[in-house]
């Protein structure tokens, strides 16, 4: 566990440093953008999602995405993973117009278990730090379980 919060906190310092020349913040450029963001809870549940739409110049951001998740239902690797793809509209607003900016972010969405054969509906609120186009953030899945998220994500 120590190492992981060292991995972090070298990762933040790097990317940080990266962007420190950059004063300016993706999520305030209007018009067309998107991210790609892997997000995980623990070892078992895993989502690779991409949101795609409009960002109106102040650093709010409204559009959709669809994602695609493997998750073991009973905590352990070792079973069989159940894949969901999921649909989802997406509201984010970094606060900042700064190479490193807070952001709240908010996913609302269908997600479809393929082995279940069963449709559920989930809401993600999230925080977190953009760090020019990386982003850093921690969350909470609540669907059937509620859970802590990890995300890392990437905006274009």
């Amino acid at each position: 566990m120590k190492r992981l919060i060292a991995l972090v906190a070298l990762l933040i310092g790097i990317i940080s440093a990266t962007t420190a020349q950059n004063n300016e913040n993706k999520w305030f450029d209007k018009g067309y953008t998107f991210n790609v963001e892997l997000s995980a809870t623990d070892i078992s549940i895993f989502h690779i999602t991409s949101s795609h739409g409009w960002a109106f110049g102040n650093g709010l951001f409204v559009g959709g995405g669809a994602g695609f998740g493997a998750e073991w239902t009973d905590g352990k690797v070792e079973g069989t993973p159940h894949y969901v793809p999921s649909l989802f509209v997406n509201a984010r607003w970094s606060i900042l117009n700064k190479g490193v900016s807070p952001f709240v972010d908010l996913k609302a969405g269908q997600y479809i278990d393929l082995a279940a054969k069963k449709v559920t509906y989930g809401i993600n609120p999230s925080v977190g730090i953009d760090f020019g186009r990386f982003a850093l953030g921690i969350g909470y899945m609540m669907r059937e379980q509620n859970l802590m998220q990890v995300r890392v994500g990437f905006c274009f």
